[in-house]
């Protein structure tokens, strides 16, 4: 009669304790976190810009539409960052909630860009080699087939203004605020492209 008490009590704490075991093992469903990495300038995405969650750090690289996806991301509350070469990072707090997933967008404010891999590229398709800005044509003086030449301006002064990109010359004409609007008897420059420009001169018209 003892013997038989042991085993059934035996058999009760068992299953109590599979129980026990059984509801300490739920498994918590975890969540996505998707999003996009924007130029403020231009709200155009950013390709290659690097976005990390806080406190658990996970990455991810943006496409060439400024999409991310980071995915089995526990619920909680995160820190996510976005960082890309020539804009300053920028952060925000996410909470992602069980099997759901988040949504964020974040934007970057453009440091000037490069002159050699965004500005010149730009100018020499459309105002130096099928413009009127090259060493031979020179209109008004003005040559745009360098940085130097860029900066020394036209016969009237400068068209580039560090720091002012609102004032400066070469904006206005191209956003068509001054006329002649430039390129001149040619299609407006893309809105991308005019951002490039803007966010280069506010960050310093540097020779990069």
């Amino acid at each position: 009669m003892v013997k038989n008490f042991q085993v059934l009590l035996a058999l009760v704490l068992s299953l109590s304790l599979l129980t026990a075991v059984g509801c300490g093992t739920k498994s918590t469903l975890r969540g996505t976190l998707v999003g996009t990495v924007v130029d403020s300038q231009t709200g155009i995405g950013i390709a290659g810009a690097t976005v990390v969650t806080s406190p658990s750090t996970t990455s991810s690289i943006t496409d060439i539409n400024g999409s991310f996806t980071i995915a089995d991301v526990d619920p909680g509350v995160y820190t996510v960052t976005a960082h890309a070469s020539d804009f300053n990072s920028n952060s925000l707090t996410v909470s992602i909630d069980s099997g759901l997933s988040a949504t964020t967008h974040i934007v970057l404010v453009s440091m000037g860009g490069s002159f050699s891999r965004n500005i010149l590229p730009i100018l020499n398709v459309n105002c130096a080699i099928v413009g009127c800005h090259n060493d031979s044509t020179a209109q008004a003086g003005l040559r745009l087939n360098s940085y130097s030449n860029l900066m020394r301006g036209s016969k009237s002064g400068a068209v580039v203004l560090p720091y002012d990109a609102q004032t400066s010359k070469l904006v206005r004409r191209i956003k068509g605020i001054e006329t002649p609007r430039m390129p001149k008897d040619r299609p407006s420059l893309s809105t991308s492209d005019q951002g490039l420009i803007t966010n280069w001169i506010n960050g310093g018209a540097r020779n990069n």
